[in-house]
């Protein structure tokens, strides 16, 4: 494990946890648009769900690099794994 002090592990959990705040009110909105027939509700819920998708990643490649620096390895090659599968990251 990294020399991450219990204020680094806060402070990288209060990020994640604030990017899934995020993404959430994300998908609100996508699902309050999910019957949308007008172009611009249209347009609206297609940025949001790219922006949702943004999300997903930054949250997933985040996550595998704080649980690395805090030494949780197995919980980060599973992540790690998903965002292979996902072709976010290369083959191993």
């Amino acid at each position: 494990m990294n020399d991450m002090t219990d204020e680094d592990i806060v402070r990288a959990v209060r990020g994640i946890a604030a990017r899934e705040a995020a993404r959430e009110a994300l998908a609100a909105r996508v699902t309050a648009l999910r019957a949308a027939t007008s172009a611009e509700d249209l347009a609206e819920r297609d940025r949001c769900g790219n922006a949702m998708a943004d999300a997903d990643t930054r949250i997933l490649l985040e996550s595998i690099e704080v649980l690395e620096r805090i030494g949780m390895t197995a919980a980060a090659m599973a992540c790690a794994h998903v965002a292979r599968e996902e072709g976010i990251l290369p083959p191993a």
